[in-house]
């Protein structure tokens, strides 16, 4: 397989091999009936996690393209959600794969039609189905929907994924035969470099530009010299398909020292319970602090994605004054694209070595170990696993300004390091006044000045919440109901589609805080409205439900802290 010409060593290539399992490359078709070009990768960077399939494009740019079932099977899950995969079908096939199509802007008419019968039973949008597999059999090239821009998609695409139906493990589905059009080599834009003093903490570590040579090739005009004895390399690359101007995802990496291998990994499989492992696999603090994507080639302690190959030294580079070391990074697509940079590095003692500042820290986290911070007002409690290394955390207390806060500001570093799990934040709550223990929630202040809802509950005196952000976090009430504004809707409505709404409220809803919840009724009947994440729109299709004649519209919204705002408007069909 062409793939595999990249591993050219035979236990880089076994290791490869084991992981990826055999995938039938001959019983998938095409879920668009055509050849594609691709606007996403499998394995592709993303934030807090790698993408889990192909984003396969509009053949004219707009919504609408019909969606076939990829292969013969049953329709075995069907979900509908504001955000996330929006509209998506699941078809659960004989051969031990299931595939899934997201972002659908409509679904087939009959799954359209048991959807919306199943959504006005439970009184809900969003939804998530588990039909009887005898229910909605499928053959290939069936038309199961049209793609679409539902959920969290910003333009018309097939999000398109292919998994292990026994644990929902999504696999490349590049593994099963789909013919891309690629004869370009992935672009190698930079390398960070990592010196490390004896005791393995990070002393330096700056960006590096290598020097296009020809097609496929890079170098460094002069050797790399460094001060430190022991060293580690990144790699910032994308890769583009032809045709396309998109730079996408990357499939691989191979690290050689002295043409021995050092490190490697492919993006053929990715657990979604490991997918936040991408804040290890990355470096957190050039994209927290310049949206840089690099991909480290040295795994991090804390670090369990299963996708890596390491030699004896675990990708980092020992070196001695006398013997410079001979270092190349091949970066590959999945069709065997290969863009190599090659070039030496060598030890000048001459360079001083920089000291590391350890800032100001109350403990030092370990990967494996629970971590606790205490300040007065203030107990942070990270769980063991939270970290992917040793992580100085402090907590410094900022006296409340007064303006709407019921406890100081308790600003907690460094905010430019990956969290895996969340976190419990409690924090003493005594001045919240009686009557506004309800109203009271746990803020978080972004750096973009904006104040984020991250929940609460009360446990005594103290308010306690999860996050998964280390930030400055303080005590704020919310005692404004949310908005509902008029989109599209009149008093005679005969011969209209639809009416339309938005929604909106003061705070945003992050981590354990809960988004608005609403519900609508025409002359005391609940009636369905969709809800457009992106743009805070609730729409009612006018569908032949509600006859012609006069009717009473109530739509009541509820945010987090139980603020509601009722709308109540009179129309005519």
């Amino acid at each position: 397989m062409k793939f595999y010409v990249f591993f050219m060593l035979s236990i880089l290539l076994m290791s490869m091999a084991e992981h990826a399992g055999k995938y039938p490359d001959r019983e998938f078709n095409s879920p668009v009936n055509r050849d594609f070009k691709l606007s996403g990768t499998f394995g592709e960077l993303r934030t807090n996690h790698f993408h889990a399939g192909l984003d396969i494009k509009s053949e004219n740019g707009m919504s609408g393209d019909p969606i076939y079932a990829t292969h013969e099977g049953f329709v075995s899950r069907i979900r509908v959600e504001e955000f996330g995969y929006g509209n998506a079908l699941y078809i659960e096939h004989p051969n031990g794969f299931t595939s899934v199509y997201a972002h659908l802007d409509k679904f087939s008419p009959e799954i359209a039609a048991y959807v919306k019968q199943e959504q006005y039973k439970a009184e809900t949008f969003k939804i998530d189905l588990t039909p009887d597999k005898e229910k909605f059999p499928v053959a290939p090239h069936q038309q199961i929907g049209n793609m679409g821009n539902t959920g969290y998609s910003f333009g018309p695409h097939l999000h398109f994924e292919i998994r292990h139906t026994k644990d929902q493990t999504p696999v490349n589905p590049l593994h099963f035969g789909f013919n891309v059009a690629d004869k370009r080599a992935p672009v190698i834009q930079q390398l960070i470099v990592y010196e490390y003093n004896e005791s393995g903490r990070v002393t330096n570590s700056k960006v590096i530009q290598p020097t296009y040579q020809s097609t496929g090739q890079y170098t460094f005009e002069a050797p790399v010299e460094l001060s430190s004895s022991k060293v580690s390399f990144g790699v910032r690359a994308y890769d583009m398909q032809d045709g396309a101007t998109n730079q996408n995802g990357i499939y691989s990496i191979q690290c050689k020292v002295d043409d021995d291998p050092s490190f490697a990994f492919a993006l053929d499989e990715i657990p979604f319970e490991q997918a936040r492992y991408l804040n290890a696999h990355i470096d957190y603090r050039q994209k927290i602090n310049e949206n840089r994507f690099f991909h480290r080639c040295h795994p991090l302690e804390g670090n369990k994605l299963p996708i890596y190959y390491t030699g004896v030294d675990k990708g980092m580079i020992y070196l001695n004054a006398e013997q410079p070391r001979n270092v190349s990074m091949s970066v590959a697509d999945f069709n065997g694209n290969v863009s190599t940079v090659t070039f030496e590095v060598v030890r000048d003692m001459s360079l001083l070595p920089k000291m590391p500042s350890i800032p100001l820290h109350q403990t030092l986290a370990e990967p494996e170990q629970v971590s606790i911070v205490s300040k007065p007002g203030i107990q942070v409690v990270w769980p063991k696993g939270s970290f992917y290394e040793k992580t100085p955390l402090n907590i410094e207390v900022i006296p409340s300004d007064g303006l709407g806060c019921f406890s100081p500001h308790f600003a907690i570093t460094p905010t430019d390091a990956p969290v895996h799990n969340y976190y419990e934040i409690n924090i003493e709550g005594l001045a919240v006044p009686a009557a506004l223990r309800d109203k009271a929630f746990i803020a978080r202040c972004e750096p973009s000045g904006n104040i984020a809802n991250c929940g609460a509950t009360w446990i005594g005196n103290n308010l306690s919440t999860g996050v998964r952000v280390i930030s400055t976090y303080t005590i704020m009430v919310d005692t404004i109901a949310p908005k509902i504004s008029t989109l599209h809707f009149g008093p005679k409505m005969t011969g209209w589609k639809r009416m339309a709404f938005k929604i909106s409220d003061n705070f945003s809803a992050k981590d354990r805080g809960r988004d608005l919840i609403y519900d609508a009724w025409v002359d005391g009947q609940w009636i369905l409205m969709s809800l457009d994440g992106k743009s805070s729109t609730l729409t009612h299709e006018f569908d032949g439900q509600l006859l012609p004649g006069e009717h009473q519209l109530v739509i009541k919204v509820t945010d987090d802290r139980g603020n509601e705002s009722v709308l109540e408007k009179s129309f005519t069909l």
